[in-house]
């Protein structure tokens, strides 16, 4: 007798299924490309001027689009163009960070430009109802009386993207079995969906980052914690309702330390910064209990022998994480955020070496980047994640 979760019902792509999914594929390459006419996105995605026509015009009728000034089609002439671009009085994408100790909202416009952040500090030993009513007071004051296409929220622990609900944040388990989409969607009157950070941090990539031109890539997240988001073939890879991609959590020592969650080498317990201070505070560094990347690799830029040593070890740590993903995955690209992007150029290579090293030799070597940007792109992510459940990706 077999077990588990019941397949999906089959079921045929409908119409509106497909507009939404060619909706958003054309909002992806404006925000790939900038400005672009009918012509031009029809030539772009092989379609026919009526095909692309009857794309764009429901994202004009309900203002998300406008025409630019018409410009010349080309030096030697021609129709003038118009160019389509966002809308910079129409609907935003709302957006929210929780964490065990702080909430973080954002209103985005439609091209990802951040248009107002505000953020509340909280305790993980408060009560559910005092954390509610400064939630809803933050989301108050970005969200009241603006127009949004949603809020797309990125949770810290595990989620349900079927029900929007918290299902566990081991830091602040008050919030556990917390039903926040459905309290925010009353609230706000808008769809609210709810991810993993890591996930959304990936859509943040996928959507306004450096995985815009990328269809495999994975956005890693480091510093207190480990994750990392999936992009396989342009889409976010979840696991049914949202399960898994807790990569923090796989175990690469098995007679290593205890992890926070019980158990015993997982990748969280050697190449986080609570991993780095204490090796840091063992070999004596200055700086030591509050030791980051950027710290360390100027310590290392000093000729300090040890923390040259140190910063090569933990690359490698984090790298051994990539490369197991590389092993299974194949995602080639690995967008870095987070504490080691503190160590700029110097970590890259150490990272670029050990995951090269490591991974699959397939003839290309995988690829590491930095996000060096100024943007919150957890934040860009939330916006991302609106737009990825209004406009399906894929069908």
């Amino acid at each position: 007798m077999t077990t588990g979760q019941t397949s999906r019902p089959v079921k045929l792509v409908s119409p509106t299924s497909m507009g939404r999914t060619n909706r958003s594929r054309v909002l992806q390459l404006l925000l790939r490309n900038g400005p672009a006419s009918r012509a031009h996105l029809a030539r772009t995605l092989g379609v026919n001027r009526a095909t692309i026509a009857t794309i764009l015009q429901p994202m004009i009728d309900d203002g998300t689009l406008v025409e630019g000034e018409a410009v010349s089609a080309s030096p030697s002439g021609g129709k003038p163009a118009r160019p389509l671009w966002f809308n910079e009085r129409g609907a935003e994408l709302g957006s929210l960070r929780i964490s065990s100790t702080r909430l973080t909202a954002a209103r985005l416009g439609m091209d990802g430009s951040i248009r107002q952040q505000s953020a509340r500090d909280i305790e993980p030993g408060w009560a559910l109802d005092h954390i509610v009513d400064t939630l809803l007071d933050l989301t108050s004051e970005c969200f009241e009386g603006r127009d949004l296409v949603g809020v797309g929220i990125a949770a810290a622990g595990m989620v349900d993207t079927s029900t929007g609900t918290i299902l566990s944040l081991h830091l602040a388990p008050v919030l556990n079995g917390f039903a926040i989409a459905d309290l925010l969607g009353s609230e706000h009157g808008v769809p609210v969906a709810v991810d993993h950070h890591p996930r959304v941090l990936a859509l943040g990539d996928k959507w306004f980052g450096l995985g815009r031109t990328l269809d495999d890539f994975a956005s890693v997240y480091t510093g207190e914690a480990l994750g990392m988001g999936i992009v396989h073939d342009g889409d976010v890879f979840r696991g049914y309702n949202g399960a898994g991609g807790e990569y923090g959590h796989t175990v690469v020592d098995v007679r290593g330390d205890l992890c926070m969650c019980g158990r015993r080498g997982c990748w969280e317990t050697i190449a986080t910064t609570r991993w780095l201070r204490a090796q840091a505070t063992a070999a004596g560094l200055p700086g030591a209990s509050s030791m980051d990347c950027a710290e360390l690799v100027a310590l290392a830029a000093r000729g300090h022998p040890m923390a040259a040593e140190l910063a090569d070890r933990y690359a490698a740590n984090i790298a051994i994480g990539l490369a197991n993903n590389e092993h299974m995955l194949a995602s080639s690209t690995y967008i870095m955020h987070g504490d080691v992007v503190g160590g700029g150029a110097y970590m890259r290579r150490r990272l670029q070496h050990h995951l090269t090293a490591s991974a699959p030799h397939r003839g290309e070597q995988p690829t590491v980047l930095l996000d060096l940007s100024d943007d919150d792109t957890v934040l860009l992510g939330g916006g991302g994640l609106v737009l990825s459940s209004v406009y399906a990706t894929t069908v």
